[in-house]
């Protein structure tokens, strides 16, 4: 047997019983709260984990002068988060520009600015 078929057999005989956790786990080899953990999981579903996806950033130290774009091909908007400046132009990726941000503001809340 799979450990949810024994689990889920554990959870349906305390439901049976009527019993607390506690006194239902009592000299049992699993506890109150694991027989606990898997009548929820049970009952609920696993949920698929979001996916984590990181993104690299790198800290470049310039002059803010050498940092702007020539004038004749400026972005579409600047974002700027703290020390970071970030040119979007059209066609941007919603979802990555989305995620960078979250990561800058982040970082900013770590560090206290």
């Amino acid at each position: 047997m799979t450990d949810r078929e024994v689990w889920a057999q554990r959870v349906a005989e305390w439901r049976a019983s009527g019993l607390s956790s506690p006194a239902y786990c009592a000299g049992k080899d699993f506890t109150a709260g694991g027989l606990r953990h898997w009548a929820h999981r049970l009952a609920h579903g696993e949920r698929a984990r979001p996916r984590v996806r990181l993104a690299k950033v790198v800290r470049v130290r310039r002059r803010l002068q050498e940092a702007r774009p020539p004038p004749d091909v400026g972005p579409d908007l600047v974002v700027e988060v703290g020390a970071a400046r970030i040119a979007v132009r059209a066609g941007f990726d919603r979802a990555t520009l989305a995620m960078v941000l979250d990561e800058l503001l982040a970082a900013a809340a770590r560090s206290g600015r």
